[in-house]
């Protein structure tokens, strides 16, 4: 969100100066076109700004969800969403999640509740994981690492790869997700 609003000022800033008078006189005898006001091109541009850098968020936030299986944020704290099952995320799942998240931030007010949803819901999923059915897993056993969970993993007919488990904020753990 704070692209969106440097991006804003930017367009803002680029504009204004072109926008012409922000409430241009008119006179009322002449049958001369009236000029477009300023505002309107103000708000036309920042609009478009938004737009933009939520289509960029999505797009970033689909392919490096659906390629690597998460961005670089969630690398960097060692979480990664996850089907229910364990298993990555594909396209669609990856840009569903992505563009839900986007849009539940252009709600204003009402889509507050989404990023709070996992405060009381059971599995701890935003209203964005629910709708495409992932979870946010704790990665902090990354692949290679040979790390094993320090309580009992419930087996559930899933079998450990290379003893590589993920633990979920609501506490089941899970197997890593098939490449």
């Amino acid at each position: 969100m704070p692209a969106a609003v440097a991006l804003a000022v930017i367009a803002v800033v680029i504009v204004a100066p072109h926008a012409g008078p922000i409430f241009p006189k008119v006179n009322s005898n002449s049958n001369a076109s009236v000029p477009t006001p300023g505002f309107v091109w103000i708000y036309l541009a920042v609009f478009v700004s938004f737009v933009v850098s939520g289509v960029v968020a999505v797009i970033y936030e689909g392919v490096a969800t659906a390629r690597y299986g998460r961005t670089l944020g969630k690398a960097w704290l060692h979480i990664r969403p996850a089907r229910i099952d364990g298993s990555r995320l594909g396209w669609g799942r990856s840009f569903g999640r992505g563009g839900l998240y986007w849009f539940s931030g252009v709600l204003g007010w009402l889509g507050l509740l989404d990023p709070l949803w996992c405060l009381w819901d059971e599995n701890q999923q935003c209203l964005h994981d629910k709708a495409v059915g992932t979870l946010v897993i704790n990665d902090l056993c990354s692949a290679g690492t040979g790390c094993a969970p320090s309580t009992p993993v419930p087996t559930g007919g899933v079998t450990p790869l290379a003893g590589v488990w993920w633990q979920a904020s609501n506490g089941n753990w899970y197997p890593p997700p098939h490449p």
